[in-house]
């Protein structure tokens, strides 16, 4: 921000003094003053002060206490003010002081002071321009600051609703191995909620992680689930990923919701039952394939094989991050569930 301020300044300075040489050097004649009667840089220097002046006092200081009391009528008379009150002032100097040197006519105070106005309202009109340009510009950038901030916002609360169900899930699979099966099975069990926790906790808090630590993630999932499930269950879970390029960036957490809903909502403890998930991320492309039957649930009316809250903010995070660069495609052919994503990754 500073940086620009700095650039703003140089570049009008450069113009300021650019139009000061222009003017000097070459124009003939300003108002009752003539290059031929002597010293052209005098009166030429007083008149850029007061365009400065002007300049100034309408594009940076009334502009910007316009925009704040939104006062057309006193905007108006500001400026009015300012106009013909710097015109008169520069009127008076400049026929007070330059005319008996530079003019060998008699020239009247009402001539000198039209000639000065029709000049002030050309710098009035450039000042005018730029100054709501200017604000227009602030305007926009700070709008799409609350836009980001407030898209940041969204982000981690719908990230944030993530976690929950899940975490639920694996205290308690962790309180039925050490009621069931002793320390060293209920270790194995800690430590991998460990890192699932830790992935949620720290990495999830960035804005992209690498696929292959969203990959793990996946897979210390799946591996936690598959540790739910006991010998006599008959559920088959098909887990297959691949990737060209483990650096690929992704949002973390983004594609976890679609696998916790499998086995939320598609593991039957009589029927036989497959959970089917691919990964596969090839030239900056991902697809994510999940398919899982439907299960019927008679305490809960989310028989559809997925949730309609979950379902949700999953499009929400894709439409924010992936607005352009995403297909997803959700069917229900009645006995499976299948999701089929696509994401550009670059």
């Amino acid at each position: 921000m500073n940086l620009l301020k700095h650039k703003e300044y140089i570049v009008h300075s450069v113009i300021w003094i650019a139009g000061f040489i222009i003017v000097a050097g070459f124009v003939q004649t300003i108002g009752n003053v003539r290059r031929e009667m002597g010293d052209f840089i005098y009166p030429v220097a007083v008149g850029t002060l007061f365009s400065i002046t002007l300049f100034y006092t309408i594009s940076s200081r009334l502009i910007g206490r316009h925009s704040l009391k939104k006062s057309n009528s006193l905007f108006f008379t500001q400026i009015t003010i300012a106009l013909l009150g710097l015109t008169v002032v520069e009127t008076v100097v400049d026929y007070s002081l330059f005319p008996a040197y530079y003019s060998t006519e008699s020239e009247s105070l009402y001539s000198q002071f039209v000639v000065t106005l029709v000049f002030n309202l050309f710098i009035l009109a450039v000042a005018l321009g730029y100054g709501f340009i200017k604000m227009w510009f602030k305007s926009e950038r700070q709008k799409q600051e609350l836009k980001s901030q407030k898209l940041s916002a969204e982000l981690d609360f719908l990230k944030a609703q993530v976690n929950p169900h899940m975490l639920f899930n694996m205290l308690n699979m962790a309180y039925s191995s050490a009621t069931t099966y002793g320390d060293e099975r209920t270790a194995d069990i800690i430590e991998k909620i460990s890192s699932q926790l830790r992935y949620v906790l720290y990495d999830s808090n960035i804005n992209s992680v690498s696929i292959r630590k969203e990959i793990d993630h996946i897979e210390g999932f799946v591996a936690l689930q598959k540790m739910r499930i006991s010998a006599d269950m008959p559920v088959k879970i098909k887990l297959d990923i691949s990737t060209d390029n483990e650096s690929y960036q992704i949002p973390p957490l983004l594609l976890i919701p679609f696998i916790e809903n499998a086995f939320k909502y598609g593991i039957s403890f009589h029927n036989p039952t497959e959970i089917i998930i691919k990964i596969e991320c090839r030239d900056n492309t991902l697809n994510l394939v999940v398919k899982n039957p439907v299960i019927k649930r008679e305490r809960t009316s989310q028989s559809d094989g997925f949730s309609g809250i979950g379902l949700e903010n999953v499009r929400k995070r894709l439409n924010i991050l992936y607005p352009s660069n995403h297909i997803l495609k959700i069917s229900n052919e009645g006995e499976i569930f299948i999701v089929n994503l696509t994401l550009n990754l670059k």
